[in-house]
C-alpha cells in the first residue's frame, strides 16, 4: 500500500505519429492511497497534476550511488 503523499513514479504511455509509442516517466507526490500497476494522480513538483499507472514508490532511494535519502530535501529547496 502505497500512502497519500508519497513520492512515486507513475508511467504514460503517449501515441505519437500514429505508429510510434512514447513511455513517459513523471515523479511527483500521490494525492490518493495506491498500489503499484493501479492507474492513480500525482502532483509534480511544478504543481502540474497528472494521471498515469504506478510503476515505483520512492524512486529516488533505489540506489546508494545516485542521489540517496537527502534528494527529497533538494527538491523542496528548487
Amino acid at each position: 500500500m502505497i500512502n497519500k503523499g508519497s513520492w512515486i513514479e507513475l508511467e504514460e504511455l503517449m501515441d505519437c505519429y500514429g505508429d510510434m509509442t512514447v513511455r513517459i516517466y513523471i515523479r511527483g507526490n500521490c494525492l490518493d492511497n495506491c498500489e503499484v500497476g493501479e492507474e492513480t494522480m500525482v502532483k509534480t513538483i511544478t504543481g502540474h497534476i497528472v494521471q498515469g499507472t504506478v510503476s515505483k514508490n520512492r524512486p529516488l532511494y533505489n540506489k546508494p550511488c545516485k542521489l540517496g535519502k537527502d534528494a527529497k530535501e533538494i527538491l523542496i529547496v528548487r
